[in-house]
């Protein structure tokens, strides 16, 4: 599937999108290591602009909220739009940064809890011990 949106006036940016493949492995492993339900990876898709891929894990299970985070509004707006209506990225929608140092974020599923990062951890299907291995680094 491929969508079109504004890059500049006299060319159009492309969203390709596809399964994720052993070029996405980085970011594959990340998730594969903190996931409960590291399945959810094979459900995920990769969206392409410019050559550069973006993953994107489905919820499902216990994960109840996923996102992306990207440098431009462009960028933004073209990969929310690429992951609405995809099964598994349910009520995707931009965050918008009040910062030029801080990433815009594509998120979907639930708002993930601001109580503290454990909660938020669970929102986004981590495994427990993802979860608690940086809160124990940050307690000594």
């Amino acid at each position: 599937m491929t969508r079109r949106g504004p890059r500049e006036e006299t060319e159009a940016a492309v969203v390709q999108v596809r399964a994720p493949g052993p070029q996405d492995e980085w970011e594959v492993s990340w998730y594969r290591e903190r996931l409960a339900d590291p399945g959810l990876i094979n459900a995920g898709v990769v969206l392409v602009v410019h050559g550069r891929g973006y993953l994107a894990v489905p919820v499902g299970g216990t994960r109840r909220a996923g996102h992306l985070a990207v440098a431009n509004t462009e960028m933004a707006l073209l990969l929310a739009d690429a992951l609405r209506g995809r099964e598994g990225f349910p009520e995707v929608r931009v965050r918008w940064s009040d910062s030029p140092e801080t990433c815009h974020m594509i998120t979907w599923g639930e708002l993930p809890p601001e109580t503290n990062d454990a909660a938020r951890g669970r929102a986004f299907g981590y495994s427990e011990q993802a979860i608690t291995a940086p809160l124990e680094e940050q307690a000594d």
